[in-house]
């Protein structure tokens, strides 16, 4: 399926991609930066840098967080954070809408997809 992915570069350093509102989309469902950087198979460390990081970028912060006692932290996105991921995500929808004939024009053009042949058992490694 064919899709786009929107990465607005506010300067050199300062972006919005779509890593870092998904990041911030499983925070909000999980209540966790814990359980959101497992949701995306990454470590803690990366996620709260990250999170920090895309903090950093704007006058009002992004996620509001508790910290932890014997049952742990939790972590909720702040209404300006909630207002962001609607507004990347709304600018995703519309461009998907403005793009759809170029897309369908390339769409069509695409080559078949390879397939991979099927390894013999005789081009194997032992062990693999």
């Amino acid at each position: 399926m064919t899709r786009i992915r929107l990465r607005i570069d506010f300067d050199r350093d300062r972006y919005i991609g779509h890593g870092r509102i998904e990041l911030l989309e499983l925070i909000g469902r999980h209540g966790s930066i814990a359980q959101a950087a497992k949701a995306m198979d990454m470590s803690y460390k990366r996620a709260w840098y990250l999170i920090d990081e895309f903090n950093s970028l704007f006058s009002e912060p992004l996620i509001a967080r508790q910290h932890g006692g014997k049952g742990g932290g939790s972590a909720s996105l702040t209404p300006f954070g909630v207002r962001l991921v609607e507004e990347y995500r709304a600018m995703e929808t519309k461009a998907v809408s403005v793009f759809a004939e170029p897309i369908a024009f390339l769409e069509s053009r695409l080559a078949a997809k390879a397939v991979a042949p099927a390894r013999s058992a005789k081009s194997r490694k032992p062990g693999v």
